[in-house]
């Protein structure tokens, strides 16, 4: 009996263990945590399960406890479904996009376990090589850019397109596109590492130069 009290109240201490803070906020957002909405705050722990909700104009900043970095833009949802991290493969991240626009910068789990490290969108799930990338995650469309590294992105359609540093893939309800060329501006503007800041958060919009189609693999046929 005393074991299993202990077990559970272990498990409960993981599932709402602090995974990493705001260290960075421009303008309102709020945290969905257990039923609750609660103002964020710079410096403010994040938790497993916890939903980051911005407003208009607004952006946060958050760094994992694996020194993985997100930054979340305006009107956007982002969900930090499961966090684990023990400095071996064993470690793992899960996150899902919900609507708006990210960026992230892949911390330790994505260097010691690239393969337990996934970010889920409304269709697609995104895998990791060492990588910065974004997305941007609209109702019908969704772009998601890779800036170094390489990323896997498995359609919920079907088929998988790997993504390399300097392209982008468009998907749709009915096409799947992906291009290259991505003006390159460096991570340091748009995330600040070292100290909490409240005002400085980098505009994190890119532009696209000279577009260019790349063949993909379409969705699979019905039969």
């Amino acid at each position: 009996m005393i074991k299993i009290f202990t077990l559970i109240v272990l498990m409960g201490s993981i599932l709402f263990a602090n995974i990493g803070s705001i260290m960075a906020l421009k303008g309102s957002a709020f945290v969905q945590r257990n039923g609750a909405n609660i103002n964020a705050k710079s410096g403010m722990s994040i938790l497993n399960g916890d939903t980051i909700k911005t407003y208009n104009n607004s952006r946060v900043q958050v760094i994992l406890k694996d020194d993985t970095t997100l930054t979340i833009g305006a009107n956007s949802s982002f969900e930090f479904t499961d966090f684990y991290f023990d400095g071996t493969n064993k470690s793992s991240l899960k996150m899902k996009a919900n609507r708006g626009f990210f960026r992230t910068v892949t911390g330790k789990i994505g260097k010691i376990a690239p393969k337990r490290f996934k970010l889920k969108t409304i269709s697609a799930t995104i895998g990791v090589r060492g990588t910065d990338f974004s997305g941007d995650i609209m109702e019908n469309r969704e772009i998601i850019r890779c800036y170094s590294g390489a990323i896997s992105v498995e359609l919920d359609n079907g088929g998988m397109q790997n993504i390399l540093s300097g392209m982008l893939i468009e998907i749709t309800d009915k096409n799947v596109n992906i291009k290259k060329n991505i003006e390159h501006i460096p991570f340091e503007k748009v995330i600040y590492k070292t100290k909490i800041l409240t005002e400085k958060v980098a505009d994190i919009t890119q532009k696209l130069l000279k577009q260019e189609d790349l063949p993909c693999k379409p969705y699979p046929t019905e039969k």
